[in-house]
C-alpha cells in the first residue's frame, strides 16, 4: 500500500509542482528556441496550468483513495464509532455512577 502512494505522488509531482513562474519560464524558451511562436506562449502556459491543476486535484484524489483503502485495512474505527463508544461509555459511567450512589439499588 505504502508503495502505491508513493509511486502515485511520484507521477503527480512532476505537473502538481509546476507554478505559473515555471511555465512561463518554460514557454519563454521556447519561443527563444523557435519551437513555439510568441503568439502561442499564453496559450501554451493557460493549457499547462490547467494541466497542472488537473494533475493536482487527480493525485489529492488518489491520495485520499489510498488512504481511505490503507485505512480500512488497518481495520481502524471511524471518527463517528468513536463519538458513538463514547457516547456508550458515558452514559454507562453515569448509570454506574447513579447505582452506586446511597439509595440506589446494588
Amino acid at each position: 500500500m505504502i508503495e502505491l502512494l508513493r509511486k502515485t505522488l511520484l507521477i503527480g509531482l512532476g505537473a502538481v509542482t509546476l507554478t505559473k513562474e515555471r511555465i512561463d519560464g518554460l514557454v519563454d524558451e521556447l519561443v527563444k528556441k523557435g519551437e513555439i511562436a510568441s503568439k502561442e506562449g499564453p496559450k501554451l502556459v493557460k493549457e499547462l496550468l490547467q494541466e497542472s491543476q488537473n494533475a493536482k486535484k487527480e493525485l489529492e484524489k488518489k491520495v485520499e483513495e489510498a488512504t481511505q483503502k490503507a485505512l480500512k485495512k488497518l481495520n481502524l474505527a471511524s471518527k463517528s464509532e468513536m463519538k458513538t463508544l463514547q457516547a456508550r461509555v458515558e452514559e454507562l459511567e453515569r448509570r454506574v455512577g447513579d447505582e452506586s450512589s446511597p439509595g440506589g439499588t446494588f
